[in-house]
């Protein structure tokens, strides 16, 4: 409205001319398509798996209309950091959008499970939210875990007098 309202009186005489002056000065705002120039501005951040990477990149790929499979796969290839997935749509180029997903699947399970296995037991269990006192094998582990050595215990709901009573 306060473009409207500096407007030089006398300036407007049709609508048609008033349209053209409107649009010229709110040009700016237009909103314009995304090309496929766009998809490689999102890449793998450094430490972030490849589930996190898929799902930016397909939000991006919405963003941009009628993109080429391959092309997508090149990108793909090209944003990746180095994996077994960057290999694999390297060795042999995804050529659907369809199959490019699925293999990205396969590997995000890949990578998950493989990230799992490589946790020290003590980790895995505090992702559930306890971290219970350690087996004699995992003690020398579980010193460098905890700071200053400290074991953390899940609270007791039993009351001290009763495991006093039990231990004898």
């Amino acid at each position: 409205m306060t473009w409207f309202n500096q407007l030089p009186p006398g300036t407007i005489e049709a609508f048609e001319q008033l349209s053209q002056c409107f649009l010229h000065h709110f040009a700016i705002n237009k909103q314009y398509p995304k090309t496929a120039s766009y998809l490689f501005t999102t890449v793998q951040h450094e430490h972030k798996g490849l589930r996190e990477y898929v799902q930016r990149f397909l939000e991006a790929v919405l963003e941009v209309p009628h993109v080429n499979p391959e092309l997508l796969a090149s990108i793909i290839q090209q944003n990746l950091k180095s994996s077994r997935f960057k290999e694999s749509i390297s060795g042999k180029i995804p050529t659907t959008k369809e199959e490019l997903l699925v293999r990205a699947k396969k590997y995000i399970r890949i990578e998950e499970t493989a990230g799992t296995r490589t946790m020290t037991p003590m980790k895995r269990r505090s992702i559930k939210g306890v971290v219970i006192l350690p087996k004699a094998e995992e003690a020398e582990e579980s010193t460098n875990i905890c700071p200053n050595n400290l074991v953390h215990y899940m609270p007791s709901c039993v009351p001290r007098a009763e495991i006093l009573a039990i231990a004898k």
